[in-house]
C-alpha cells in the first residue's frame, strides 16, 4: 500500500530515536501500536457495515423485483 522499503523504515527508526531518545521510544512504540491496532478493527467494523448495508439493499431490491 504505502511500498516503504527497508531503508525508509531504518530512516524513520533514527529520526524516531534522535527525537524520542532510547528512554521514551519503547512507549511511544507500545502507544503506536495500540493506535493502529485500534484504527484497523474500527476500519475493519466500518467495512462490515458498509458490507452488510449494500447486501440488505441488493437483498429489497431482488425481493421488490420478484413481487413485481
Amino acid at each position: 500500500m504505502f511500498d516503504i522499503g527497508f531503508f525508509e523504515i531504518l530512516l524513520i527508526g533514527i529520526i524516531s530515536l534522535l527525537i524520542l531518545g532510547p528512554k521514551r521510544l519503547p512507549g511511544f512504540l507500545t502507544k503506536l501500536e495500540e493506535y493502529v491496532k485500534l484504527i484497523r478493527s474500527k476500519g475493519t467494523s466500518i467495512s462490515q457495515e458498509i458490507k452488510q448495508e449494500i447486501y440488505s439493499e441488493d437483498f429489497e431490491n431482488k425481493e421488490k423485483n420478484k413481487d413485481d
